[in-house]
């Protein structure tokens, strides 16, 4: 049974690496063992770069995309303002000032997929308390006195910032606490806004998803944060989980992702 354990403990390094890389992380495989194994784990780092690579070009192509639309964009809202018709004038004023958010979101959402970040000891009280102060009463900071992990901080810091961003979008209060389960720090983000079905859970994972009774077109935001947040989680080694409240609001609880 031992000299089984150990001529399979290759084989299941490849399933861990492969359930790894089916969510998003990028993992560097040991190319060791046996030379069917070395060849394997050659074939799978290869692979890796291949879609890197792909999905790098993909994003920057977007982003360079946007970032020329933004040129014709400003001269429409500058003839906007030469319109006589104030009120035609104000509608395509608006139109503008929509298409440039859709695109600050949408490169944010890119570069997410693409987003580098070396692994350093990260004080989450701090790192929670920065991106609060800026809400104001909106949201309500719960937490240990001291929280320190060895983890990603810019993916982490974005995919927090969007989701009490998101949080306060949608409802008057946002709290936000923080907690340890199991090793894991865990930050749970509950508002007191409409909520999501539990059916749509996984919809709003995809880009763009909308639920039509809680967040029509009249209301601000494009369905990127959780998208992004998501994303940039995964890519990391973290998590991203709903629950519904006690009150009906939503709550998001981030699992944050320790260095490897």
């Amino acid at each position: 049974l031992l000299a089984i354990r150990v001529l399979t403990y290759p084989l299941r390094r490849m399933s861990e690496a492969a359930r790894a890389i089916g969510g998003g992380r990028r993992v560097t495989i040991r190319e060791s063992g046996p030379t069917d194994l070395r060849n394997l784990a050659h074939a799978m780092n290869e692979m890796q770069d291949r879609i890197a690579l792909l999905v790098e070009d993909q994003a920057r192509s977007f982003e360079a995309i946007g970032h020329d639309l933004r040129t014709p964009l400003s001269r429409q809202k500058v003839e906007a303002e030469l319109v006589d018709d104030a009120e035609v004038g104000a509608i395509l004023t608006e139109s503008v000032s929509e298409m440039e958010a859709l695109l600050d979101s949408l490169q944010q959402f890119l570069r997410a997929q693409h987003l580098r970040s070396e692994p350093e000891m990260v004080d989450l009280v701090e790192l929670l308390q920065s991106l609060i102060s800026p809400l104001g009463n909106c949201a309500r900071l719960t937490r240990p006195a001291v929280a320190q992990v060895e983890t990603y901080r810019e993916p982490v810091q974005l995919a927090l910032a969007a989701l009490i961003e998101n949080a306060c979008k949608y409802g008057q209060i946002a709290a936000v606490r923080l907690r340890e389960r199991d090793g894991d720090w865990l930050v749970e983000i509950e508002d007191d806004g409409p909520g999501i079905p539990p059916r749509h859970f996984e919809d709003v994972l995809e880009p763009f998803f909308r639920l039509d009774e809680a967040r029509g077109r009249t209301t601000n935001g494009f369905g990127l944060g959780i998208p992004t947040a998501h994303r940039l989680l995964t890519r990391f080694g973290g998590g991203l989980a709903f629950s519904s409240g006690d009150a009906g609001g939503l709550i998001v609880t981030v699992r944050i992702p320790h260095a490897v």
